[in-house]
């Protein structure tokens, strides 16, 4: 396995912590951002923390617009909806299936996240987190340096490439 990996960053804070944890254990981390059509004034800052989260990590990050099939996805959420309206769940599986086709195209092999167990009631629940891994077909590529010792481990923690 290589030891190259893509981290989604957000601009938050969870998302940084967790790419650093990554980026300190040697491994190259490349960002990756997703920006909406629908993109709210504080959305958009966040995708300037977003930059400044990189540069300051010294790491690339890519922003990915989210294209007419998020429309779609939104208009119609599999799994219904969020607070606020917004298709949490749906929207995690459209982000990771996206970030999937990234990996062999940036030569990486696994993706972080800063997920926290727990802390969003929609998409952040085990159960929720499970589903969100497997329909976006990343199972056991997923690290989650914030929650890592409450789930199994991941495939490059089980094999010797990160450190829980």
């Amino acid at each position: 396995m290589k030891k190259r990996a893509i981290s989604l960053i957000s601009g938050g804070l969870d998302s940084a912590v967790a790419t650093k944890l990554i980026v300190d254990q040697g491994i190259e981390v490349i960002g990756l951002h997703f920006s909406s059509i629908f993109a709210s004034k504080r959305d958009k800052q966040r995708g300037h923390k977003a930059l400044r989260t990189a540069e300051e990590l010294g790491i690339e990050i890519i922003t990915k617009n989210k294209g007419d099939d998020y429309i779609e996805i939104i208009k119609n959420p599999r799994y219904g909806y969020g607070k606020n309206m917004n298709p949490c769940i749906d929207c995690r599986i459209y982000m990771l299936r996206l970030t999937k086709e990234l990996l062999t195209e940036l030569d990486a092999s696994f993706v972080v996240t800063g997920e926290v167990l727990g802390q969003r009631p929609m998409s952040q629940r085990r159960n929720t987190i499970e589903l969100i891994e497997k329909r976006s077909e990343l199972q056991g590529l997923i690290v989650r340096p914030l929650s890592a010792k409450l789930f199994p481990a991941s495939i490059p923690e089980q094999e010797g490439i990160i450190d829980r």
